[in-house]
């Protein structure tokens, strides 16, 4: 059994889906378990716990964003995980999945500052996510783009980061936080997170 597999909450201890449950729902199988369609985050990797462990209380979560969202699929798991947020997604191409309530789609270039700004539209994010390219000049330039619409206390979090290597990614960022995940192959892949002090520096107070 899953140390996450549900999650007390509510009046009475009411159960609820852990976010691996609803990931692992959000993902489309072909009949020998190999991922063909909507989001991976565990079925090609491992992230359900990651995120539970960042997020003790979805319900006080009230705007996330992802940049690249592929079909949508992934938008629809945020909506679930956060049943109070609104969720913002952009991706170069159309989605067919990325609508109805709470979901709210832009089609933009990860690295076009106009694009990531016209999107955020001077909100604050609890959550930004970026599942895109995986190039690292568009990881980079999409984290410059999209900070100061972190909110402060918010996370930024970059999943596939370019490179494997933590020590690359500490050399820059000294406090940044780290989750090692079971990546595709069986390898260790990093979930890399900024969160944002009540100061607005990019490390934690």
């Amino acid at each position: 059994m899953d140390h996450f597999a549900t999650v007390p909450t509510g009046i009475g201890g009411r159960q609820v889906k852990s976010i691996k449950e609803i990931m692992r729902a959000s993902a489309e199988l072909n009949a020998e378990g190999v991922h063909i369609g909507g989001s991976d985050r565990e079925s090609n990797h491992s992230y359900g716990d990651a995120y539970e462990s960042l997020f003790p209380d979805r319900s006080a979560i009230k705007l996330v964003m992802e940049v690249g969202v592929a079909d949508g699929s992934c938008l629809l798991a945020w909506r679930d995980i956060f049943p109070n947020a609104l969720i913002v997604g952009m991706d170069i191409h159309p989605s067919d999945k990325a609508h109805g309530e709470r979901i709210e789609f832009h089609i933009g270039d990860q690295r076009s500052k106009d694009d990531c700004e016209r999107a955020a539209a001077g909100r604050q994010f609890d959550l930004i996510v970026d599942d895109a390219t995986h190039l690292i000049v568009d990881t980079l330039l999409t984290l410059y783009w999209l900070w100061p619409s972190v909110r402060p206390g918010g996370l930024y979090v970059v999943e596939e980061w370019p490179s494997p290597d933590p020590a690359r990614i500490t050399t820059l960022w000294p406090q940044v936080e780290i989750i090692n995940t079971v990546g595709p192959f069986g390898g260790v892949e990093p979930l890399v997170i900024f969160r944002k002090s009540y100061t607005g520096k990019w490390v934690a107070d």
